[in-house]
């Protein structure tokens, strides 16, 4: 190469550097445009509920239906009547926790809880809780309940309320090792 000629590999330089910088610039760009477009604006959540308060409610479902199944075991006679009086207890201790956990003015269900006169509505009917669980099967559903409990912990963005879900959690691990015991 002679004097004043510019190598290939210094004009490739170049150019990747050129492009490089021209790549920053741009994202700088659309981010701060970006950025600025929901400035001024505090409703930019695009649903009436967080997800905090649909993981709550998803759980407090659930826990209603658990306290119903262990209610009916205790009905039948199903196992030691004393275990599963004492985790029944436990289960509505966690779902007085769980509604507890509601923000202010945050029904535990998307419907109105008031019924026509004022008074809470019933649960919506399930068939699938006409059954009465076994010892086996209430062991199956709460360890079922219990490997749903990492998910809603994980899911929530408030770390009292995973704390707490993860605090439910164990607890219905420790209800699977009795139930299987008994």
């Amino acid at each position: 190469m002679g004097q004043g000629s510019v190598s290939r590999r210094t004009v490739l330089g170049f150019a990747v550097r050129g492009f490089a910088v021209t790549s920053v610039a741009s994202g700088i760009a659309v981010t701060g445009a970006v950025g600025l477009s929901g400035c001024g604006r505090t409703d930019w959540y695009p649903f009436d509920v967080t997800p905090d308060v649909s993981v709550l409610r998803s759980l407090i479902l659930e826990k209603e239906r658990m306290v119903v199944r262990y209610e009916a075991a205790l009905e039948d006679g199903t196992g030691p009547a004393e275990l599963l009086e004492r985790l029944l207890e436990q289960h509505v201790t966690h779902l007085d926790s769980l509604v507890d956990a509601l923000p202010e003015g945050v029904g535990a269900s998307e419907e109105p809880s008031a019924g026509p006169e004022g008074e809470p509505s019933p649960p919506p009917e399930d068939p699938a809780l006409d059954a009465v669980l076994d010892l086996a099967g209430l062991r199956a559903l709460t360890a079922a309940a219990t490997s749903a409990r990492l998910d809603q912990a994980a899911a929530v963005t408030d770390p009292a309320l995973a704390q707490l879900i993860s605090g439910i959690g164990a607890c219905e691990a420790g209800h699977a090792h009795l139930l299987a015991r008994a």
